[in-house]
């Protein structure tokens, strides 16, 4: 056997041994989440009546991780299940600053609904971890329809952000840094 031989194999042992030793991360079965950013895009885009608006793309990022594994879901499993009817993973409630304060602002339908969480690669129940983002807009035209309590220009919003797995188990609520929206 040749030197060269000698080494790689010596090395595809220590990597084998070394990857054996990496133990999986142990996560509570009810998932939890923590804050990562968030950013605001502006764009211009047609209004639809032959003029342009302002859109202001909002992108909350968090943090996840779940013992189980099950946060996501398929469209099969929705179809076959009437559990699953109207479920949704992750919710967003918004607040709105006024005179110091942050209040709720109800929107209809609710901001978030199903997201496609990265499973393990084996499907199979266990541990998992990650980021996600989601990305919702707020079109200058149509500010007042969102709430009476918007402003024309300069809202400052926060959001309050959980998820949920397959057996409805909650996660933790993690409030996002507040943005402004509608700036002049």
């Amino acid at each position: 056997m040749s030197f060269k031989s000698f080494l790689f194999r010596l090395t595809i042992l220590i990597t084998l041994f070394v990857w054996s030793c990496v133990k999986e991360p142990e996560f509570n079965s009810t998932p939890a989440i923590s804050f990562s950013s968030i950013q605001k895009i502006t764009k211009t885009s047609n209004d639809g009546f032959g003029g342009k608006t302002k859109i202001d793309s909002i992108i909350m990022s968090i943090r996840f991780e779940d013992g189980d594994g099950d946060l996501g879901i398929t469209a099969a499993e929705i179809k076959e299940n009437a559990k699953y009817k109207d479920f949704r993973n992750f919710e967003v409630d918004v607040l709105l600053k006024k005179n110091g304060k942050y209040v709720p602002v109800l929107f209809s339908p609710k901001i978030g609904g199903l997201i496609n969480f990265q499973l393990r690669p084996d499907q199979k129940p266990g541990p998992i971890e990650g980021s996600i983002s989601y990305s919702t807009q707020f079109v200058y035209a149509f500010y007042k329809g969102y709430s009476p309590l918007f402003t024309e220009f300069n809202d400052t919003l926060k959001f309050q952000i959980y998820i949920k797995d397959k057996a409805f188990q909650q996660s933790n609520t993690i409030e996002t840094d507040p943005v402004i929206i509608f700036q002049k």
